[in-house]
């Protein structure tokens, strides 16, 4: 309130004592009125270490003529926070951190051994003598050793007789009734004869060779070529090997297979 007073006061004075005043001067009186609004505000407000400072308007004298007004330059208050000393402040630095190295996308350095290389020796070619391609031819036997042969197979067939049991008196039995029978045209008594027999001497050529001929008088080729084809296993007789072969060659025949009867006939020759 005392500053409301102070002002409306100054301001009564300053318009009375403007009237007074010649046009000529109203400049000055502008700038004297700046003066004394400035002056009551200072004296109104409180003290303070941040007051705004004034700066007081120099006055030209009656004498000289102002061309321009003169404008009132006022300081702006610097507040200073109490925190300001104790955060210093760092500089800029533009400076980015490198990337850092991570070891699971860096790519491995695959470490690739030198292979040895491999030296192949040279080939060794080997040229056969004059002496490797002259065969001898044999030379024939003389009459003793053919003597001496025959003598030998003669024995192997009496031992191979005697391991066969086709010398018993119960397997002759069975094999002149399994003929007769054939004779007569009893197959089946004649193949129960001869299958007795073949127990008593299961290597023996002959059973096999009258069972296939029963197996072919009964329309059964396979059963006859699979006989002679067992008798072929156990027998060492050339005659006998024969008859065998021509028994497989009529069952071939019989079964309409090209490939026993080429084969039959090519043992045949």
């Amino acid at each position: 309130m005392l500053f409301l007073k102070r002002t409306v006061s100054a301001r009564s004075a300053v318009i009375t004592w403007s009237i007074k005043i010649k046009p000529a001067n109203k400049m000055l009186a502008v700038s004297a009125l700046a003066g004394m609004l400035s002056l009551s505000a200072c004296q109104t407000a409180p003290t303070a270490s941040t007051a705004i400072k004034t700066v007081p308007t120099q006055t030209l004298p009656s004498s000289q003529t102002a061309k321009a007004p003169i404008a009132t330059v006022t300081q702006a208050p610097i507040v200073r926070t109490e925190d300001e000393d104790d955060y210093p402040i760092e500089p800029y630095n533009s400076y980015e951190p490198a990337e850092s190295t991570n070891p699971l996308t860096q790519e491995t350095p695959v470490f690739t051994p030198s292979n040895p290389v491999l030296t192949q020796p040279d080939p060794v070619i080997i040229i056969p003598s004059r002496d490797d391609y002259i065969i001898s031819e044999p030379s024939a036997p003389s009459h003793n050793e053919l003597l001496e042969q025959a003598r030998k197979n003669s024995q192997q067939r009496t031992q191979q007789a005697t391991t066969n049991n086709s010398n018993l008196p119960a397997f002759r039995n069975l094999m002149q009734a399994g003929i007769s029978q054939l004779k007569a045209g009893k197959l089946t008594n004649a193949e129960n004869s001869f299958t007795r027999a073949q127990r008593l001497a299961p290597k023996s050529s002959a059973v096999y060779f009258y069972l296939a001929q029963v197996a072919l008088k009964k329309n059964q080729p396979r059963k006859a070529e699979a006989m002679a084809r067992r008798g072929l296993s156990v027998s060492q007789d050339t005659s006998r090997r024969r008859a065998l072969w021509q028994i497989i060659l009529q069952s071939g025949q019989a079964q309409g297979n090209a490939r026993v009867i080429s084969e039959a006939k090519q043992a045949l020759r």
